[in-house]
């Protein structure tokens, strides 16, 4: 994310790695022999579970043998890393990364119910996105600045969802807090769709999402968007200002998804698995099914996730430090 200052910047996307030292389990030849289990996060029918069921099917096909995604929502996210981190490093057991569970719920937890750095371990990258501030039609907010002036109209009283304690969502809300001195309250949910139902039903005016969960609201009108976390407008939803043109200027947030694994895992595996998600990402079809949802799919092998994590890692300790904003849970 982009400091929340003129001219200089900070992300708050992100997330992080582990790379830690641990006996590594030896790599069998014949590996997978059984079906994998991928642990999703989040609840299922949101869009990164819809992503990643997708993506797994063309792993599947490539590593001959399914690939099951589980929902285990809980912990902003930490429940289904504590599982993995748990887990014996066999390759059969792995994680769907986030900037919440590798990251900013950790080191926003706390007590932390594992370490990302010594207990996780990247296996590849797959998809980049902006997030996005919307607002129910009931609410009658239709800008940024309206959020504001009710904000401060009504201190303690709106409420702002994201989709977990320690999300990038949940840190972009704190920050805007403090850019803009106003006090509302964070709602936090187990993903996009719970989320959407309260936001829907009225029990929330206004949600902090990614943009995928968001693009057929917006397009169908049922939310109206205030706010993108890109450099520039998004070509899915061309109505929705950036920050910058809303008012919060020098305001980029992203957030990602990949995949993990226990620490310890044979180096021969991980690249086998990473592999065969560079090649589900490289399917025609699953990229236009992606993008037309506002999915960027995006690779990175396990040394290349690794090193682009380390770096997002110290940069969100000081965006979080700067802030203020340790221990918000």
């Amino acid at each position: 994310m982009k400091l929340l200052m003129p001219k200089r910047a900070l992300r708050v996307a992100l997330a992080i790695i582990a790379i830690a030292v641990a006996p590594v389990a030896p790599a069998r030849a014949d590996w997978p022999e059984r079906p994998i289990s991928l642990l999703m996060p989040y609840v299922a029918g949101g869009a990164t579970d819809i992503a990643v069921r997708e993506i797994a099917r063309k792993m599947s096909d490539d590593l001959r043998q399914p690939i099951i995604v589980e929902n285990k929502p809980g912990a902003g996210t930490m429940l289904a890393a504590q599982m993995v981190a748990r887990a014996k490093p066999d390759g059969y057991t792995l994680l769907v990364t986030t900037g919440a569970n590798m990251i900013t719920g950790p080191m926003l937890a706390k007590t932390p119910i594992f370490d990302p750095e010594k207990d996780i371990t990247p296996v590849a990258l797959l998809s980049v996105n902006p997030l996005v501030l919307v607002a129910s039609k009931a609410s009658g907010i239709t800008s940024l600045s309206g959020l504001i002036a009710q904000a401060k109209a009504r201190p303690g009283q709106l409420a702002i969802g994201s989709y977990g304690v320690g999300t990038p969502p949940h840190l972009a809300i704190e920050l805007m807090k403090m850019r803009f001195g106003i006090d509302i309250i964070h709602v936090p949910y187990n993903g996009s769709n719970p989320a959407m139902i309260d936001l829907r039903g009225g029990r929330i005016p206004v949600l902090m999402d990614f943009l995928p969960s968001q693009v057929r609201t917006i397009t169908d009108g049922e939310v109206v968007g205030l706010a993108i976390g890109q450099k520039t407008r998004s070509t899915l939803v061309p109505q929705v200002p950036t920050f910058d043109e809303a008012g919060m200027a020098g305001m980029e947030i992203t957030t990602f998804f990949g995949i993990a694994a226990p620490v310890g895992t044979a180096p021969a595996i991980l690249e086998r698995i990473s592999e065969a998600a560079r090649r589900a990402l490289e399917d025609p079809g699953l990229r236009q099914s992606a993008e037309s949802r506002g999915l960027t799919l995006v690779h990175a092998n396990p040394a290349a996730f690794a090193q682009a994590l380390q770096r997002e890692r110290a940069l969100a300790a000081t965006i979080i430090k700067t802030a203020g904003i340790e221990n918000v849970e």
